[in-house]
């Protein structure tokens, strides 16, 4: 029974070589073992939703407590890709998808799809933080190291694949398919699509659904601003469609409705009055956790955003003042502190010879311009204090010398 899940462990191309690594390999083969007793099946009968299940961190450290889960899931992830062809990653939780690639391709397999499709945009001045992520879940899916035969039938098909579409929200694979083209592997991408727009709001009244599809419509915000409101304002009419079927539409909104939105929101919970079942279904370890401060502030500040600009566009009378009936509580506020960065010793080194050496050039002349020594002696509190900016505001006068 062992024996092929040994073979698996044998093909990779990085090898438990050390004694902790053949011990998590022995983890992930009794879990394996395990999980047959309890399904009264081998592995090789075991559905795709059956392997997710065994997959996903919050089981494996339900079921298997301390790191023992955790230590074994990456052999787990061999197992189920070399000998099932589970290919199901959207099911299963984040997990590092070169470090996967690597170990079943080789590092230099890898390294060498990698590299020309990263050079080739890299001279376009194309980022992406996780472009290799990318790639490597393009090789994954169509079991092939090889750049060349990511062809355009093999991309058309991996583009509707939902590794793919729910890990990456479709972004970077038009990036990635130019390259490929540019490096002579397959044809020319298809032309974004932006006609279709997007799927129908469902679950609210159609009064409410209206506006904010009127709404998305007009706004000027960025794209992906607008889409960002419209998911949060289709979410709001859901609400009220279970909570307050009376009001249905942003005519009926009062000051009351207000007060039982943020209270709404203050409770709120991850999954709550999602349209969507596989947005579900992949971010089902988030799933019954109450929303982050930053979160809630940014639900209670889109609809502030939505009335103030139908009430300014005369869509609606005004019946309260957004800013003041939406404000975000202070109770909420104070939870969303700050959020520092670790600055990088190069960076940290251009910014400390910019601050001791600075020089009138570098600062804009012209009526209501700082003085320069006041800009010095506030960049050098900041350089060697760390202070932020409402901080050095409220320090003492003359503390500088």
């Amino acid at each position: 029974m062992t024996a092929p899940l040994d073979e698996a462990i044998a093909a990779l191309h990085w090898h438990p070589d050390t004694v902790f690594q053949r011990r998590f390999a022995r983890y992930a083969t009794a879990i394996i073992l395990h999980r047959c007793g309890e399904l009264g099946r081998d592995f090789w009968s075991w559905s795709t939703q059956e392997w997710a299940e065994l997959l996903r961190p919050q089981q494996l450290r339900e079921r298997f407590r301390g790191q023992v889960g955790m230590q074994a899931r990456p052999y787990l992830l061999v197992h189920a890709y070399l000998l099932t062809g589970f290919t199901a990653f959207d099911l299963v939780g984040p997990f590092a998808r070169q470090t996967l690639a690597q170990r079943i391709f080789g590092s230099v397999s890898v390294d060498q799809a990698v590299e020309p499709v990263r050079a080739v945009l890299n001279g376009w001045g194309y980022r992406a933080a996780n472009l290799e992520s990318m790639i490597c879940t393009l090789l994954l899916l169509n079991r092939s190291p090889m750049l060349a035969e990511l062809t355009s039938p093999a991309l058309d098909r991996l583009r509707a694949d939902a590794a793919i579409e729910r890990h990456f929200h479709g972004r970077h694979l038009h990036g990635v398919h130019r390259a490929l083209a540019t490096l002579g592997h397959t044809g020319p991408p298809p032309a974004p699509r932006y006609g279709d727009g997007p799927v129908p709001i469902t679950g609210t009244a159609p009064g409410w659904a209206q506006a904010v599809e009127r709404w998305h419509a007009t706004a000027t915000v960025q794209p992906s601003t607008r889409d960002t409101h419209r998911v949060v304002l289709a979410k709001i009419g859901r609400w009220l469609a279970a909570d307050h079927p009376d009001i249905t539409g942003p005519a009926d909104w009062t000051r009351q409705t207000c007060s039982a939105w943020i209270a709404a929101v203050d409770r709120m919970r991850v999954g709550d009055h999602i349209q969507s079942e596989s947005w579900r279904e992949s971010r089902i370890e988030q799933l019954g956790k109450p929303l982050s401060a930053k979160t809630k502030r940014t639900y209670i500040r889109i609809v502030r955003t939505f009335f103030r600009d139908i009430q300014d566009w005369d869509w609606i009378p005004r019946r309260f003042d957004p800013a003041r009936a939406l404000e975000t509580p202070r109770s909420i506020r104070a939870l969303q502190g700050p959020d520092p960065r670790v600055i990088a010793d190069d960076l940290w080194a251009k910014l400390l010879w910019a601050g001791l050496n600075l020089d009138p050039g570098d600062l804009p002349a012209g009526p209501g311009a700082h003085p320069v020594d006041m800009v010095r002696a506030v960049t050098l509190t900041w350089l060697f204090a760390g202070q932020r900016s409402d901080e050095i505001a409220r320090l003492r006068v003359g503390c500088i010398r």
